[in-house]
């Protein structure tokens, strides 16, 4: 005797739904991940100097104008925006384009800094950001009255 499958009518819904849970989770996935302007985030390197912290941001294309940089204690904010107009015009022909891309990148630091004595600089596309760590451990005698 020959065995019949029995026909399931939820299979293919079942089917269908794990490749829309797979699809997803690939787009998700590559959502998260630094990739370049107009999709993701710049890279962005942390690093310890010792008496200091300094960041380095690749922002190729930015105006020093459109950034905007927030630190607070163990907090940095960068934000930025990138503007791109095209256009030309000929006799009988007009191309106009315009890109806009933003982000905003919040990050905790491994130690508290100095928000007061925070500096930044941006040149060639990159900013360079020092920030200098909060003195720890200071032993302060307390007079008793």
């Amino acid at each position: 005797m020959k065995a019949v499958a029995r026909y399931d009518p939820f299979e293919e819904i079942r089917k269908l739904q794990r490749e829309m849970d797979e699809l997803f989770s690939s787009w998700f996935e590559k959502r998260m991940e630094p990739r370049e302007w107009g999709t993701a985030v710049p890279a962005i390197d942390v690093v310890d100097e010792g008496d200091a912290i300094k960041v380095i941001a690749d922002m190729p294309g930015v105006d020093k104008k459109d950034i905007s940089v927030k630190v607070d204690r163990d907090v940095v904010e960068i934000s930025a925006e990138r503007k791109e107009a095209k256009e030309d015009k000929k006799k009988d022909y007009y191309y106009c384009e315009r890109s806009y891309s933003s982000y905003k990148r919040v990050f905790r630091l491994p130690e508290e800094i100095d928000p007061e004595s925070a500096e930044a600089e941006y040149k060639n596309g990159v900013l360079y950001i020092t920030l200098k760590k909060k003195e720890q451990g200071r032993r302060k005698e307390i007079k008793i009255k």
